[in-house]
Order: C-alpha cells, then sequence, then structure tokens
C-alpha cells in the first residue's frame, strides 16, 4: 500500500470523527504542501510521514500463467509506516474554547477509536502504536508563545510488486570437450 492510499484510509476518518464530536470548522490537512498556503484562520489539525520501516524479509510468490506463458512474480514487504499529527488554534483570551492540545488528544481518540481500528483492518492495515501528546511552546509571528502539541501513530501493512517474467520453453544441452 503506498502513502497516498494509507492517506485516504485515515484521513476522512479524522474529517468524520471530528464532525461526528461536534467540532466544527476544523480543517484537517496534509503538512508541508508544495505550495504556500499562508496561516489558516480556522483550527488545523496537520499531519505529515515520518519514516517507513520495512519489517521482516520480503517474501518471493511466484505463480505459472500456462495460458501465456509467463511466471507471475509478486513480492511482498511488510511495513510499519509512521505518521506525525499535530495542531494549530489561534487562542483568545476574550474568547475561551478549545486548545490545540484538545484537537491533538481529539484525533488521538479517533485514531484509536473500535471504529477506525475496524475500517482499517477491513482494509489489511493495521494500528501498531500511537504514542502520548507532546505539548512544547514556540514563538509564533507575532512574538507570542503557542503551543504546538503532537503525536505519532504507526500503521502497519504491506507492499506488493508485481510483474511478469518469460518462462523457460526450451532447453538444449550440449556436452563438451574440455
Amino acid at each position: 500500500m503506498l502513502d497516498n492510499d494509507l492517506i485516504r484510509l485515515f484521513l476522512p476518518l479524522l474529517n468524520t470523527g471530528f464532525t461526528d464530536l461536534g467540532y466544527s470548522n476544523i480543517t484537517v490537512q496534509q503538512s508541508f504542501q508544495p505550495t504556500s498556503q499562508g496561516i489558516i484562520d480556522t483550527p488545523l489539525v496537520s499531519f505529515y510521514k515520518l519514516y517507513d520501516k520495512r519489517y521482516g524479509f520480503k517474501s518471493d510468490l511466484s505463480k505459472l500463467d500456462i495460458i501465456n506463458n509467463l511466471m507471475i512474480r509478486s513480492e511482498v514487504q511488510y511495513y510499519e509506516t509512521t505518521f506525525q499529527v499535530s495542531a494549530l488554534v489561534k487562542q483568545d483570551p476574550n474568547n475561551i474554547g478549545y486548545t490545540a492540545s484538545d484537537l491533538v488528544n481529539t484525533a488521538a481518540y479517533i485514531m484509536q477509536s473500535t471504529d477506525t481500528i475496524e475500517f482499517l483492518q477491513e482494509n489489511d492495515v493495521g494500528l501498531l502504536r500511537l504514542t502520548d501528546v507532546r505539548n512544547p511552546y514556540f514563538l509564533n509571528d507575532r512574538d507570542q508563545n503557542t503551543a504546538s502539541p503532537s503525536f505519532d501513530f504507526t500503521l502497519t501493512h504491506k507492499q506488493i510488486f508485481t510483474k511478469e517474467v518469460d518462462i523457460i520453453t526450451r532447453q538444449t544441452i550440449n556436452i563438451y570437450r574440455v
């Protein structure tokens, strides 16, 4: 399963989860877009891929297609793919609402919910781990301290690469004098 296939699985789950839990006007999107987008005024939950870890050894499954005189070779590799989820919420002391940490903790709940795990399993993806929520601060563009909470989650899946290989149809044995 490729990166975008994984994102197509969990992104709608996050969007639906926030809506079902009563959060409105939350934007959930991938971080580090290819073009500059500027700051979003609405609360933002973002994610990006951290890394892939190959797990175990690749397996080689070959099947003979006699009709087309081909060998179908499938190589399977299991992966652990880790994503990081973070949030950014503009804080207003006059209008106290939820914080960025609240959104990240809600996203963590959505990712480890029974509905999410069952849906992922139906699509041959597992949720291996979900880390604690970190809550460091940074100085924003207005010289204000802003929280930057995040957590990581790791999905397990396999990638299958298939190719067709010609088969040997004739063998000639020659004996030569040495």
